[in-house]
């Protein structure tokens, strides 16, 4: 279709409604599910990193489909490569259904056809939604488009959380089955987005994005970052799970945690990027990986305690940030780096070349698990007096933990990396930060108000928060100054449009 006859009106609200389809069959996907099966069939943990790694190393089917992905129809390789990949899950879900413990490598043979499958499409899916969405949208877009998957997937998840808590492990069947209604019904909204046609279909080279500095340096912090998440977030359920001895259920109901913690930054985020650049909110996702991953170090000491549920709660309430955002700003920023009709091999190298690291990263981090399994490192005070003795562990590292330690401190490395990369019209982070924390604190002050708490309202305002907030809650949440490009005012409470 001419892109001139494209009704984008339609087209995106398919768009939304693929969105929603596709985040329930990603949401039944996710790295804590199929490690949590694993896990149930008492799967190793080299095992385990290895089927985590298929995703990324599935990945590198993108470098062939680069070369065709702008010279064909974007629309119709895209339907095709869903549509057989959406028929692996069912195989799956079948294959469970006749026998729960079959043998795993049939499992771990339709899942590599699930993800290759569905990569042959992610280069020219790119390609076709950089030139069909408006750039000055697009990051609103993409977020709001995610938000509502996160959300309807959110309920999905909540019931076979309930369904796991009833059933246990006989409930896997019926979740890829479920994840295979969910992937058609993405198809079926695909077919109604309009095809946008290539401008110039001429061969598209490889070695282009790799002349490119800036987007090296782009390319090597997001494979910095995806070794070192995946490294650890493998390893999240399955610590959950083995060392902190918590059911299926509560692993799945912490990833539902995640979900609505998800769904609440990408709501905050998407209008900050369009705004104040793509590259702060990246790197803060970044940083709070590393902090996630610290965390976990302290939920036994050396076993679990009673701050353990709170701090479970907080790592995955983080998790819904660092998990939503480095996918859209990335791509944001690849976006506002290409010309139009010439982003593929752009996307094919940073998506390869980040998989390699993140196959290599879980990989590894099963490696590492295994290496440090029984391995013990412990800093305990010792008091002893005529009342007694007294002896307070200060630091208990064993087994995951030393994983999550290295894992934490590439990601802030990868951090650093990103900082070096030059985005137009990008503001600092610390000006992020702030927009971020006067909207968490707006919203929580509506929630309290909308509560009819008083008390707490009042404490609120004339509490402490102030010089955290820049007296965010003593202006009563008036209007106040907008962000221009270049410049490093804060917007304030008012600058944060609902979706």
């Amino acid at each position: 279709m001419e892109e001139g006859r494209v009704n984008l009106d339609k087209s995106l609200r398919n768009l939304l409604m693929d969105g929603v389809a596709s985040q329930i069959m990603f949401s039944l996907l996710t790295v804590s599910i199929i490690s949590s099966y694993l896990a149930s069939i008492n799967a190793p943990p080299f095992l385990i990193g290895l089927v985590a790694a298929i995703p990324y190393v599935s990945q590198l089917v993108q470098i062939p489909s680069a070369f065709f992905a702008e010279r064909f129809s974007r629309k119709r390789i895209s339907l095709f490569a869903n549509l057989l990949s959406r028929i692996s899950l069912l195989a799956i879900g079948i294959t469970l259904l006749i026998n729960l413990q079959s043998d795993v490598m049939l499992f771990v043979v339709f899942f590599v056809m699930y993800n290759v499958l569905k990569e042959v499409s992610t280069v020219p899916w790119s390609s076709w939604m950089r030139d069909l969405i408006p750039a000055h949208i697009r990051g609103e877009y993409y977020s709001k488009r995610i938000a509502y998957g996160k959300l309807a997937a959110l309920f999905v998840v909540l019931l076979f959380t309930a369904l796991f808590n009833v059933a246990g492990n006989t409930t896997f069947p019926i979740l890829f089955l479920t994840a295979f209604a969910a992937g058609m019904t993405s198809v079926y909204f695909i077919k109604g987005i309009d095809d946008v046609e290539v401008e110039h279909r001429g061969k598209r080279s490889l070695a282009e994005p790799l002349k490119n500095s800036n987007f090296l340096k782009l390319t090597s912090a997001l494979s910095l970052w995806k070794f070192a998440s995946e490294m650890a977030l493998p390893f999240f359920s399955v610590y959950i799970i083995t060392v902190l001895k918590y059911p299926v259920w509560v692993a799945i109901a912490l990833a539902s945690l995640s979900q609505f913690s998800s769904i609440y930054f990408l709501r905050i985020s998407g209008s900050i990027m369009d705004r104040f650049g793509n590259k702060p909110v990246a790197a803060l996702s970044f940083v709070s990986f590393s902090l996630a991953a610290i965390l976990f170090t302290f939920t036994t000491m050396p076993q679990n305690h009673p701050l353990t549920p709170l701090l479970l709660i907080s790592i995955y309430i983080l998790d819904g940030f660092y998990s939503s955002v480095p996918p859209i700003a990335f791509m944001n920023m690849i976006a506002k780096m290409t010309p139009k009709g010439s982003s593929a091999p752009y996307y094919a190298v940073n998506n390869v070349v980040a998989s390699i690291f993140a196959a290599t990263g879980s990989i590894s981090g099963g490696l590492i698990a295994s290496f440090f399994l029984s391995t013990n490192f412990a800093v305990k005070i010792d008091i002893e007096s005529t009342f007694g003795f007294l002896e307070i562990p200060t630091v208990h590292l064993e087994s995951y933990d030393f994983l999550f330690l290295i894992s934490s401190v590439l990601s802030v490395l990868a951090a650093k990396i990103l900082r070096l990369f030059s985005e137009d019209n990008a503001l600092s982070e610390e000006v992020v930060k702030n927009e971020i924390r006067h909207a968490v604190v707006r919203d929580v002050y509506s929630l309290i108000t909308h509560m009819h708490l008083p008390y707490m309202q009042s404490q609120l305002r004339w509490s402490n928060f102030g010089r955290f907030t820049n007296g965010a809650f003593q202006r009563g949440f008036q209007g106040g100054v907008t962000a221009q490009p270049g410049s490093q005012m804060v917007m304030q409470e008012n600058s944060l449009e609902d979706f």
